[in-house]
């Protein structure tokens, strides 16, 4: 098996992809963008791609969700959610009394606006957590710290200088993978649509909604995106709760194209349960 995903070294995005194929034998592809990924999966470089697509504090990964709705071929055939929790690192000399400047990827940042704020510290982006932690190692500085993992500190020598300075303490990223070309697992009980609607007339979404609603399935996750034809015209994406297979989810798509909307099926997989963390497989 042969997977791609985004680094560099030390990022969640590793750690996330470490875990998920853990029991299984694969040879890695670290990608240097989100792009980067979901294109091996295209050329078929690589049999599956791992991407995240949303955070409980952040919300959407645009450039995942685009990338995935722009290749008809792409098939999301699994999920995975990782507790994130940020860190600040630095080098084992380093005192936090004497950190005047803080470094890591912009959603990082954001998700620790809070601790920034109230220390006052300035802030240098970089083009992941990694990468700034990998930064810390090669600078020799001890007046800067790294916003990253505790899985980056392990992978690069680094103190952790304060714990879990997200603002939330209910921090998630959810990943995708995704694969060329359909697949229908088994215990698929979660299907992610995207759909284009035929018209533009007031409460159009509501009469999708209403069609999921008839058939008592529930969504677990919404997005708007622009369709990239005109200004102001959205396609939208679901995650219901139901494999592809479940008879009221074929009825439900059969209506959506009746009423002449777009439908297009972008994965069914397993949904993730809560229940693995406590069992080790988060």
């Amino acid at each position: 098996m042969h997977v791609a995903y985004l680094g560099p070294h030390g990022t969640f995005s590793e750690e996330a992809a470490m875990r998920y194929f853990a029991r299984e034998e694969v040879t890695w592809t670290v990608c240097q963008t989100i792009p980067d990924v979901l294109e091996a999966v295209q050329r078929g470089d690589v049999t599956y791609g791992m991407v995240p697509i949303e955070n409980s504090i952040d919300g959407s990964v645009t450039v995942a969700l685009d990338g995935i709705f722009a290749a008809p071929e792409l098939f999301v055939c699994g999920e995975f959610v990782l507790p994130v929790q940020q860190m600040l690192l630095g080098l084992p000399e380093t005192n936090l009394a004497d950190v005047r400047e803080i470094w890591s990827i912009p959603p990082a940042l954001a998700q620790c606006r809070q601790f920034l704020h109230r220390h006052g510290f300035p802030t240098r982006h970089f083009s992941s957590t990694a990468a700034a932690a990998k930064e810390i190692v090669a600078s020799g500085r001890t007046d800067v710290a790294a916003i990253a993992s505790a899985f980056a500190a392990k992978t690069f020598g680094l103190s952790i200088l304060h714990e879990q300075i997200q603002d939330a303490d209910n921090n998630h990223t959810r990943f995708v993978i995704v694969r060329k070309g359909q697949v229908i697992p088994a215990n698929a009980d979660k299907t992610m649509l995207l759909v284009l609607p035929c018209a533009e007339y007031a409460g159009i979404l509501a009469t999708i909604l209403n069609v999921f609603a008839a058939f008592h399935l529930n969504l677990s996750w919404i997005s708007s995106r622009p369709t990239k034809t005109r200004l102001g015209t959205y396609q939208f994406a679901f995650d219901v709760e139901a494999g592809l297979e479940d008879p009221k989810m074929q009825k439900a798509i059969s209506i959506l194209r009746t009423f002449d909307h777009q439908v297009r099926i972008v994965g069914t997989f397993p949904a993730w349960k809560w229940a693995h963390a406590s069992n080790g497989d988060v």
